[in-house]
């Protein structure tokens, strides 16, 4: 199906007001929703607009729900994950027997099924504490490691490498004697690009700038002690930063101030203060005009398996994808130089349409009127969407370690 075609398709249900509690089709969340929509159904080629319409619309409406659903599990929980088959529905994964019944959650937009697994051998942590004891011995035994995914309900972990299908072939036995070393099922994921840090030298108009070195802006904080404002952006971008935006309607730029940074194994987030102009609670969506930006109205310490989030990059501009680990580890690419081995405690987001380049460092990271973390490393083949294969984002809840909130 063309583009043209199926963007008036969407345009067409958004218009009619399908089922779901939808925006309007010609407001910046209604151009969020298209363009979601558009991803959604290229994947999902067996499921209609109007029931991705649907679905979409859903997952911002059990966000609350699913946090509670972590919390009533904490001493048990394997895993937490928004499914697509047979339908959308979200999976509780539980270490132990004891057994627990399944129940609905019922939004505005639909009632969704809470599948609840029990009989797993490990919690999310126990698992996750089984791969940071043995990630010094990957890494000596696995050449180009650029990241791990874990599966804690499947008792696997995938390690994505530089090295091709072929040099994968090669490793089989050293997989093998690690999976008896950890206790857990381990595949390797070839062809796979390194996690680099987001900020490069470009041409043309950026967010945040220094000489020709471009960033992005992420969400505006207060400091608790202090109450001072600000905005933050990723540490490993430049000190000094001059703001811009993008013109419309008119030019401005100010120079911003440094105050604090962590830049290491499970942060990547610094703030400055904006002198006498004020910082708002908004973002660029998909449009970038002043008139028309993003109203961010929560924010969540972090993100869900299966949630569909966005970002606007200096470069990229607006792309979406789907988060496929809570729990990501980049490799060895993170602190200062990216020489330190990094925690596995980064969001991992993939996509056909997804888009990621350098001078997307610092982007926030969105989903409707919900913010989840800013943008710090990617691996990309390119500007073009189709071409990145994966963003790696600091989860919003990190910020508090330099005594911020939202501001």
């Amino acid at each position: 199906m063309k583009w043209s075609f199926l963007g008036c398709s969407i345009l067409l249900y958004l218009s009619a007001n399908a089922a779901a509690q939808v925006p309007d089709p010609d407001s910046d969340l209604g151009g969020e929703m298209q363009a979601l929509v558009k991803s959604y159904v290229t994947e999902h080629p067996g499921v209609t607009i109007d029931d991705a319409i649907t679905r979409l619309a859903v997952q911002t409406e059990i966000l609350q729900s699913m946090e509670d659903l972590r919390k009533e599990f904490a001493g048990r929980l394997t895993g937490l994950s928004i499914q697509q088959v047979p339908d959308q529905h979200v999976l509780v994964e539980l270490k132990g027997s004891e057994p627990v019944n399944d129940r609905i959650l019922r939004t505005a937009s639909g009632n969704t099924r809470v599948v609840i697994v029990t009989g797993h051998k490990h919690t999310e942590d126990e698992f996750y504490e089984i791969v940071d004891k043995h990630r010094d011995l990957l890494y000596r035994t696995i050449p180009g490691i650029t990241g791990f995914i874990g599966e804690p309900g499947k008792d696997r972990l995938v390690i994505h490498i530089e090295g091709n299908e072929e040099k994968a072939e090669e490793l089989t036995l050293t997989v093998r004697k690690l999976e008896h070393v950890l206790g857990l099922a381990i595949s390797l994921r070839p062809n796979m690009s390194k996690s680099l840090n987001m900020v490069n030298y470009i041409n043309g108009g950026a967010v945040l700038q220094n000489n020709n070195s471009f960033c992005t802006t992420g969400f505006p904080v207060k400091h608790t002690a202090t109450g001072r404002k600000g905005i933050t952006t990723a540490a490993h971008c430049p000190d000094a930063l001059i703001y811009g935006n993008y013109g419309y309607p008119s030019k401005f730029s100010t120079p911003l101030t440094f105050v604090d940074a962590i830049d290491d194994a499970s942060h990547d987030v610094q703030w400055h203060t904006t002198g006498a102009y004020p910082t708002l609670r908004s973002v660029y969506g998909t449009s970038t005009s002043d008139y028309n930006t993003r109203s961010i109205m929560y924010m969540w310490t972090g993100a869900e398996v299966g949630q569909e989030l966005c970002f606007r990059g200096v470069r990229t501009e607006w792309s979406c994808g789907k988060v496929v680990s809570i729990k990501w580890n980049p490799g060895i690419a993170c602190g200062p130089g990216q020489a330190l081995p990094c925690a596995s405690t980064w969001i991992r987001v993939e996509g056909a349409a997804l888009a990621c380049a350098p001078g997307d460092s610092g982007a926030a990271v969105v989903r409707g009127n919900n913010g989840h973390g800013i943008v710090s490393k990617a691996n990309s083949k390119g500007v073009l969407k189709g071409e990145c294969d994966g963003i790696t984002i600091m989860p919003w809840g990190k910020i508090s370690e330099l005594g911020l909130t939202s501001g």
